[in-house]
């Protein structure tokens, strides 16, 4: 009776030593989130004040050699933080399809010409017109799925809600996701920051060859106005003629205020790893361009990786492009 005692006992007294430690790791894992949690917010601060310096040095242009373009890494004891900012304007705005956008049917082209530049399916650009406009009736698509639900009839508010519109699988969101925004639909695109395949959509007479040119012609420290990309003979055969006299031949007319010299809103993307815990926050910043004040859209803590095209090298391109 004294061995089977002191055997249950020995047992008890292991298995509370073993629930005792698997606490304390528990506790230790715990901790160390919430504080690679609490860098993360710490960071979106830091992000404002080297966003605000930005506009404080010159308020008029964003390129991609300012500061806030470069991928930063901090170390920290012990860990490292990682922190990208993306010029959002730099992608193509999918509430530029929105009914309330005054040149729709342009981005709608666009949007079908960056499909195309992918390999992805076209007709991808109408059904995302349809998912947010009520006057599509498009719900009777979606009603109608193993597991039914409506279209949104709204602006995005994220573009992985991309993934709801019929025929956008995990692998085609993959391909488009590093060239897409969830902007006001006022949001223009910045010319500067724009990467060439995003370049290339913007007619469907160009190519990746003309984009290339266009971004070659705008230099490392982008163009000083619009004025500057306007006045490009490769832009000027998309401009109507103002001369009645003229015959204007374009096939495309573009409309200079879509475009850009500086930006608004910026993606962040930040990773915190510290004691083999991992943190990562995506956010929408906001910048107003008269006063540099700011504004937080969204935090996002699900995001693993930053949005970012494999191969794209005007756009801050790292070597893989993740989804989420």
């Amino acid at each position: 009776s004294v061995l089977l005692i002191f055997a249950i006992v020995a047992v008890l007294a292991t298995a509370m030593i073993d629930r005792q430690s698997l606490d304390i790791q528990r506790s230790a894992n715990l901790q160390a989130l919430q504080q690679a949690r609490a860098y993360t917010s710490g960071i979106e601060y830091a992000v404002r004040s080297g966003l605000q310096l930005d506009f404080e040095d010159n308020n008029e242009v964003d390129h991609l050699l300012e500061e806030w373009a470069k991928p930063h890494t901090y170390p920290l004891q012990p860990g490292v933080a990682e922190i990208q900012i993306f010029d959002a304007q730099s992608r193509f705005n999918l509430n530029g399809l929105h009914k309330t956008a005054s040149n729709r049917e342009v981005q709608v082209q666009r949007f079908k010409n960056l499909l195309a530049e992918l390999g992805l399916d076209e007709t991808i650009a109408d059904r995302t017109r349809n998912f947010i406009d009520e006057e599509s009736m498009a719900d009777n698509d979606y009603l109608t799925a193993e597991v039914p639900y409506r279209a949104s009839y709204d602006i995005f508010k994220h573009p992985s809600e991309l993934l709801l519109v019929e025929g956008v699988d995990a692998q085609t969101y993959r391909a488009l996701a590093p060239y897409l925004a969830a902007l006001p639909v006022s949001a223009r695109l910045n010319i500067n920051t724009a990467s060439s395949k995003v370049m290339a959509a913007l007619s469907s007479s160009w190519s990746l060859s003309d984009a290339d040119t266009v971004i070659g012609n705008r230099g490392e420290k982008g163009f000083a106005s619009t004025d500057d990309f306007w006045n490009l003979a490769e832009v000027q055969v998309f401009q109507e003629n103002s001369d009645p006299n003229v015959e204007n031949n374009a096939k495309e007319v573009w409309d200079k205020a879509d475009f850009s010299v500086n930006s608004q809103y910026f993606e962040v993307f930040s990773k915190v790893i510290l004691a083999d815990r991992i943190a990562t926050v995506e956010m929408l910043i906001y910048r107003n361009a008269e006063t540099g004040k700011m504004r937080t859209y969204y935090r996002d803590y699900s995001r693993t990786e930053a949005r970012i095209a494999p191969t794209d090298i005007n756009n801050n391109d790292a070597e893989n492009s993740t989804i989420e």
